[in-house]
């Protein structure tokens, strides 16, 4: 299909982002089979494969509706900024990570196409950050990833609106995850908390205060793109095919940078 060089007290009950269960399940709850798309235990914590320095990036995108939108602003930076190279997006959109590991046809698009990068997102974890939802189909999908050599990115959602300490939560979920299994996790959050800092009156939310608008995909695709390449977002220059004015392009590399290189990605 594509060229080869490519998750005790509320109201009584618990919200995981942008849904999910509500119960407060072990990690450890997750039954092991033998059946291949099923969750998989493993010892083999293999590395992370470094593919920044590929002609033509392939990119896998996993995760729930947080990440509509991505595959066409990052297509739209990579076109407005690197000409020598080429990518290619596929995205599985509206679903859990654990809701899909056990969907055959799409861990066998995984498995059977050449990705050079696996963006995961759709972890679950509480708004109330009091639930500790089972990390076992996040795991996996990481191994999955590094089987096949591609680099496995983990994306930490934003936080919601007027509550920048989800945004330091939900980092340090995937921060852990990576620890467990190795893998890139891109400064997402964290990267919106700056952003918001420097300037609180950025219109980076919808209404429901939750998803991001344009504006707010744009600094998730920038955080995104130098995860992927490796070189720095504050070097952009200003596209009028992406949201936003030239100060506010300019403000989103400035943060977007700073914030990876306080918190890298890769340890390769």
């Amino acid at each position: 299909m594509m060229n080869k060089h490519l998750i005790i007290y509320a109201v009584i009950f618990m919200l995981s982002a942008c849904g999910g269960g509500s119960t407060n399940t072990p990690e450890d709850e997750v039954p092991v089979t033998d059946d291949p798309f099923q969750p998989i235990e493993s010892t083999e914590n293999l590395s992370i494969p470094n593919n920044r320095e590929f002609d033509t990036y392939n990119v896998l995108i996993l995760g729930n509706s947080h990440v509509a939108g991505i595959e066409v602003l990052l297509t739209k930076i990579f076109t407005h900024v690197k000409a020598d190279k080429t990518i290619n997006i596929e995205t599985h959109g509206g679903m859990f990570l654990d809701t899909i590991i056990n969907n055959k046809s799409i861990v066998e698009a995984l498995q059977n196409n050449q990705w050079t990068h696996v963006i995961l997102q759709g972890q679950k974890y509480s708004q109330s950050h009091s639930v500790l939802y089972p990390i076992d189909a996040t795991v996996t999908w990481i191994q999955r990833a590094k089987t096949i050599g591609a680099t496995p990115i983990l994306f930490p959602e934003h936080p919601l609106k007027n509550r920048p300490e989800d945004a330091v939560y939900v980092h340090g979920i995937h921060t852990r995850i990576a620890q467990k299994q190795y893998s890139c996790v891109a400064p997402i959050g964290l990267t919106w908390n700056k952003a918001l800092m420097l300037s609180p009156g950025l219109d980076l939310h919808s209404s429901d205060g939750n998803h991001a608008k344009q504006l707010g995909k744009l600094l998730t695709s920038l955080v995104l793109y130098e995860t992927i390449t490796g070189e720095s977002a504050d070097l952009l220059t200003f596209s009028d095919t992406l949201p936003g004015d030239a100060a506010t392009q300019a403000l989103f590399g400035q943060v977007t940078s700073q914030a990876i290189i306080e918190n890298p990605p890769c340890d390769f």
